[in-house]
């Protein structure tokens, strides 16, 4: 079977209109980035399967990892026993007319199945208002069915209102589930870690309490080795199926 482990991505960049609240790191999006790329190319190169709702933030770059592996290549022989792909994407109706083009290329390209969940009380996306929350209720939606599927883990990494709302679902609904907390890529994970990180089923992974990080001098931000911290996480995903 080729989809041994399913991991929920919950993950985004925060916005710069919302950052009073959701503080962001500096070269947030570059922490970011590398964080969501180290943990889809070690959940591949382990036969896992990443699932997550579509995100303009996100969807890039799995769709960059996807590219790397050839995840479309003998696509028969790498669906699992339910017939899944190896990245499952969740994408509300709500945001039909402003999906991402990344999301639709990973469908097109054969690397992802795309599950579409129901919109909510007439409710649809308005790009012009981009600096506000919208489809609430849509959106709920979707995280529930995505988040009552099969799932070993939870990574958080970054993130706003979202990824406050999947940390709590999954926590209900996956009781014991390991979450995975990165809190130096800011935003609300780093919130969350600050909040829960004493809890048995949570880690978090990257925090550094002995040393400093490592700098660019150039740019003077931290240099996390996401790489290797989400093998770690991956490797822990697998000891404890």
């Amino acid at each position: 079977m080729y989809n041994s482990f399913t991991i929920l991505l919950s993950a985004s960049v925060p916005s710069e209109k919302r950052k009073e609240k959701y503080w962001k790191i500096k070269n947030a999006q570059i922490q970011i980035e590398e964080a969501v790329i180290g943990l889809a190319r070690n959940t591949f190169q382990a036969g896992g399967r990443l699932i997550f709702g579509g995100h303009p933030s996100i969807s890039p770059l799995v769709a960059m990892v996807a590219t790397e592996f050839d995840l479309n290549r003998n696509v028969e022989e790498r669906r699992d026993g339910e017939g899944q792909k190896p990245i499952v994407i969740f994408q509300s109706r709500a945001y039909e007319e402003v999906i991402p083009q990344e999301t639709t290329g990973l469908f097109t390209l054969g690397y992802s199945d795309i599950v579409w969940t129901d919109a909510k009380n007439g409710e649809y996306y308005l790009p012009g208002k981009a600096d506000s929350r919208q489809c609430a209720a849509s959106l709920e939606e979707m995280r529930r069915v995505m988040i009552d599927r099969p799932i070993d883990a939870l990574v958080c990494i970054g993130g706003m209102e979202g990824v406050e709302e999947e940390f709590r679902m999954f926590k209900e609904r996956h009781p014991g589930k390991l979450i995975f907390l990165l809190e130096r890529t800011g935003g609300a994970t780093r919130i969350l870690a600050q909040e829960f990180s004493t809890e048995k089923s949570i880690r978090v992974i990257d925090r550094l309490d002995d040393d400093e990080p490592v700098r660019d001098e150039r740019n003077e931000f931290e240099i996390i080795p996401y790489g290797y911290i989400t093998a770690l996480i991956v490797q822990e995903i697998q000891r404890r199926r």
